[in-house]
């Protein structure tokens, strides 16, 4: 009995670490949505002081510019707190929020990301920046998630697009922006070398055919 209430009180706690709300904190970034979003449980309660702001924390996880979904399983308080410092570390502040399911699908509920509520099932977490970081950040996020053997990427919102696992790692993989320039650069002035190229040939070609009849001539001459 006492082991019973131990384990749950130490859940609670971390609970709490994890969404507690700190002292005036505010989202105010909002989902454009079709219809107003839901306030009610389905027994037609408003929703408790806690769930609005849950509600109101996972929204502005989808407001923020990259957001990587996850699946978790069985991690323990300390696997998730290690995890969270780790993607911190080298994922340039990269965060972790375990969620809740239903209060994710309600938050995307008659918005553009509606179709992203079907990934979350069972236990679900979120990964994601407060400004963009570049996809060096999500690749680093990344490659966290994949030494853990217990969390799952499952999909990822970048902007305002939806990405399935092989379209996040095909975009991860693309050059630095300062290389993508370049090679736009490197294509852009290949055909203006190679026209270049061709109209220095041609002056040297015109002296040779020049020199040729010269030579012609000065035989024609001597002759």
């Amino acid at each position: 009995m006492f082991a019973f209430v131990s384990q749950k009180l130490r859940t609670s706690v971390l609970l709490n670490t994890l969404v507690r709300p700190t002292a005036g904190a505010r989202f105010l970034n909002t989902l454009e949505r079709s219809q107003a979003p839901k306030t009610q449980t389905t027994y037609k309660k408003p929703f408790t002081q806690r769930k609005q702001y849950l509600f109101s924390a996972y929204e502005h996880q989808f407001t923020t510019p990259t957001l990587l979904i996850v699946q978790h399983y069985n991690l323990s308080g300390p696997e998730l707190m290690e995890h969270r410092r780790e993607l911190k570390v080298s994922a340039h502040g990269a965060r972790l929020m375990v969620v809740r399911p239903k209060m994710v699908k309600a938050v995307v509920r008659h918005t553009k990301f509606e179709n992203m509520g079907d990934l979350f099932s069972g236990p679900m977490a979120l990964i994601y920046w407060d400004k963009d970081m570049g996809l060096e950040a999500v690749k680093e996020a990344m490659e966290v998630v994949r030494k853990q053997k217990k969390m799952v990427l499952l999909g990822a919102k970048y902007g305002d697009s939806v990405l399935n696992v092989p379209m996040v790692e095909g975009l991860v993989d693309l050059p630095e922006i300062d290389v993508l320039r370049a090679q736009v650069l490197g294509v852009l002035q290949q055909p203006a070398q190679q026209l270049a190229a061709v109209l220095n040939r041609i002056p040297q070609r015109l002296v040779g055919v020049l020199q040729q009849k010269v030579d012609a001539e000065s035989t024609t001459v001597d002759q």
